[in-house]
């Protein structure tokens, strides 16, 4: 069955925050999601549940908002990198990761690649990609020093260490079902 490559810092969405130095350097950042994983599937659901609301807010942030970020889904390709839609998703290796600086023009979007990729070649951090409404995985802002969205973080802290999951949900004030 082919899986989905999802770095732990990259589902959490830390790449803009404080991560402790040994959670950063450890070899086991990246945990392989098998593409039909039930958590998974209903924490993207659940994003696209929101997308619009998202949407909204970062085309016109309210204070206290910063930090908008959108999470793609992305495969090498022979000329380059792929975005994944949800149709081609369980034929495809897949690496999440997260974008920031976010240009939007109707449903077509800009922004710069804010994560190291781990396994795909044709494409490194603070590339500009482009992309369109229905290519969004999740999203996440930050309001008020907390997180909002990122649902995609759940099923990995859920499965991890009930210890780094009550630290989450202090620090950031990620909630998970």
């Amino acid at each position: 069955m082919l899986r989905g490559v999802i770095s732990i810092l990259s589902i959490l969405g830390l790449f803009t925050l404080v991560i402790p130095i040994d959670l950063a350097l450890a070899n086991d950042n990246i945990q392989w999601i098998k593409s039909d994983d039930p958590a998974m599937a209903k924490a993207h659901e659940k994003s696209k549940s929101e997308l619009d609301g998202f949407l909204e807010k970062l085309r016109n942030p309210p204070p206290g908002t910063e930090n908008y970020n959108i999470k793609l889904g992305f495969t090498d390709k022979a000329e380059g990198v792929a975005l994944v839609t949800e149709q081609m998703a369980s034929d495809a290796e897949v690496e999440y990761m997260w974008v920031y600086q976010i240009e939007a023009s109707g449903d077509h979007f800009t922004a710069l690649l804010g994560d190291t990729p781990e396994y795909l070649h044709n494409i490194k951090q603070e590339d500009r990609v482009e992309f369109e409404k229905s290519d969004i995985f999740d999203w996440m802002y930050i309001e008020n020093g907390k997180v909002k969205g990122n649902y995609t973080a759940c099923p990995l802290l859920l499965a991890g260490p009930k210890e780094q999951l009550e630290q989450y949900r202090e620090v950031y004030g990620i909630v998970c079902d």
